[in-house]
């Protein structure tokens, strides 16, 4: 437990060096619960024998792409059918070395200016998302639209819930419009900042999340103390023997510049698909053949 309360007082301070105006993430409060679980489930991971053939895992989820603005014109943050499909293709190009693929369910477009500029978690958010959302624990609902606060996204983690909870409304990540490929938000265009909002969906911390020691309860990560702004070449922010490796700044987890971000790695890709049969996996569904959708 104690290790536990040490991590989670790391976690608290998850913006670690980020004075950028814009802030890649505002995902930072983690759900203790659901800590205490990536605890446990990368103390799995380390003494897990890895097979000799393994066969490699897939998973297929549907994803719902909802669009809400203040008016059908590019300052009231609408976008079109086409941004949605290349942004829907931007996350099946970057999810692909984990195994990962989505399938599109539905796409809404929705004129309505007090959802589009309604804050985390208040009262019209919360209309919002009651009215839009689609599917259920398994699948991923995805709201464009103008977020305050100079915030690219949010998202939240995932949770013990039940159908029809608040846990449940609240679930699915925001992502600001301009951020899908070809908008205006430079250099945020390419579509990364779904990318790296649906890793929180999918149980991946920031990789600066608990600097050196904490991490970002997954081994293969090398251990980063800030968040990277840009793409310096050769960061690195935790050195010494006991921290081999630079800065992960290629990371879709880390908060670097679209073009810099490129990777995630092979201890994440496990790390997702333990979240997935922990929480969002249907009953009997989820057995590491991809189905469960």
């Amino acid at each position: 437990m104690k290790s536990s309360v040490v991590i989670a007082a790391a976690l608290a301070m998850a913006t670690n060096g980020v004075t950028a105006k814009l802030q890649r993430c505002g995902t930072n409060e983690v759900p203790f619960a659901f800590l205490e679980e990536s605890i446990r489930l990368q103390n799995i991971a380390k003494h897990s024998k890895p097979l000799d053939d393994p066969t490699p895992r897939t998973q297929t989820i549907k994803v719902h792409m909802h669009n809400i603005y203040v008016n059908q014109s590019t300052a009231g943050a609408y976008i079109t059918e086409d941004d949605i499909m290349k942004q829907f293709d931007v996350i099946n190009d970057n999810y692909a070395s984990t195994g990962v693929s989505f399938i599109l369910g539905n796409v809404t477009f929705t004129e309505n200016a007090a959802w589009a500029k309604s804050t985390r978690g208040t009262q019209n958010e919360v209309k919002m998302k009651k009215a839009l959302r689609q599917g259920g624990y398994n699948e991923l609902n995805l709201y464009f639209r103008p977020i305050g606060g100079n915030l690219l996204g949010y998202c939240t983690f995932p949770e013990d819930t039940k159908e029809g909870s608040e846990v449940f409304w609240a679930d699915g990540c925001t992502v600001l419009q301009s951020t899908v490929p070809g908008g205006a938000t430079k250099p945020y265009d390419e579509g990364k900042t779904a990318t790296h909002e649906i890793g929180h969906w999918l149980g991946l911390f920031h990789t600066f999340q608990g600097g050196c020691r904490g991490g970002d309860m997954v081994d293969d990560t090398p251990a980063q103390e800030t968040a990277t702004g840009g793409c310096p070449e050769g960061k690195d922010t935790c050195r010494g023997t006991e921290f081999p490796g630079l800065d992960p700044i290629h990371n879709y987890m880390d908060y670097s510049d679209d073009p810099c971000m490129t990777e995630f790695t092979a201890g994440q890709a496990a790390r997702i698909y333990q979240s997935w049969d922990r929480y969002r996996a249907p009953k009997g569904a989820s057995d590491g053949s991809g189905e469960g959708i």
